[in-house]
């Protein structure tokens, strides 16, 4: 993946060159451009952070709209069990916080 962030990342050079004599609506398309890229940068290096491979080799589910407005999804570990009473909640966190699900969230599985 660094190869190809390193490419990315001469091209955003040369946008940001390009932006410094470049007005109206040449300006406008060369920042668009290098919006692009950034996030596309971001992006890989998430990617790359997260050593995630092929995205074949992972499958992707959006979660679907709750029965109420104001519900929300939670993990559960069903400890071996077909008794949701039995079922533990899974509490995730991510930079501090706890993480909450909702209508229109991804899940992101690997296939191994």
């Amino acid at each position: 993946m660094d190869s190809v962030i390193k490419m990315l990342e001469i091209k955003r050079e040369q946008f940001i060159q390009e932006l410094k004599a470049a007005q109206g609506e040449v300006h406008s398309q060369i920042v668009e451009k290098k919006r692009e890229i950034d996030t596309a940068i971001q992006w890989l290096k998430k990617i790359d952070t997260l050593q995630l491979h092929r995205p074949d080799d992972y499958m992707f589910a959006q979660l679907p709209d709750t029965r109420t407005a104001f519900s929300e999804y939670k993990i559960v570990e069903t400890l071996e069990s077909d008794d949701p009473q039995d079922w533990q909640e899974v509490k995730l966190m991510s930079q501090g916080e706890e993480l909450w699900f909702y209508a229109g969230d991804w899940v992101i599985k690997s296939k191994k």
